[in-house]
């Protein structure tokens, strides 16, 4: 799970197992994630779609665009679909990511060897981005 500002700056990034949600991370990054900088919107899929998520959401000045389930009232929650475009930007950045191959066959075994080892491939496209770094 990872909070992204655009498809090149990862502000929070966290690793789950394959068989757990991303939900109950959200409140943690999210509180990682204001204590640094400024959060107007959380756009997010349809697994994120809770009442109790949202009110953690808007209890902090965060609106949450996530699109509502099938079965849940249309009227309940505002959701923007043109703003909701933006959520690709996560989609583009792990892609990225999976250019580097321990990543995308994520060979290490333990979430902290994993996690070091994401941090510097996003430290590697962000500074590719700034152009700091020429690619091969």
């Amino acid at each position: 799970m990872a909070v992204v500002s655009d498809e090149d700056t990862v502000l929070a990034v966290d690793i789950v197992p394959g068989q757990a949600g991303d939900a109950p991370l959200l409140v943690p990054m999210l509180d990682r994630t204001l204590e640094r900088t400024e959060v107007d919107e959380i756009v997010g899929d349809k697994g994120f779609d809770g009442d109790q998520l949202r009110c953690d959401c808007l209890n902090r000045e965060v609106n949450p665009n996530i699109p509502l389930k099938k079965n849940r009232d249309p009227d309940l929650w505002a959701f923007d679909p043109v703003s909701y475009k933006d959520r690709n930007r996560v989609e583009r950045l792990f892609g990225k990511a999976k250019q580097f191959r321990r990543i995308a066959t994520r060979y290490e075994k333990l979430k902290i060897t994993y996690r070091g080892l994401l941090h510097v491939v996003l430290g590697f496209i962000r500074l590719r981005k700034q152009g700091n770094v020429n690619t091969p």
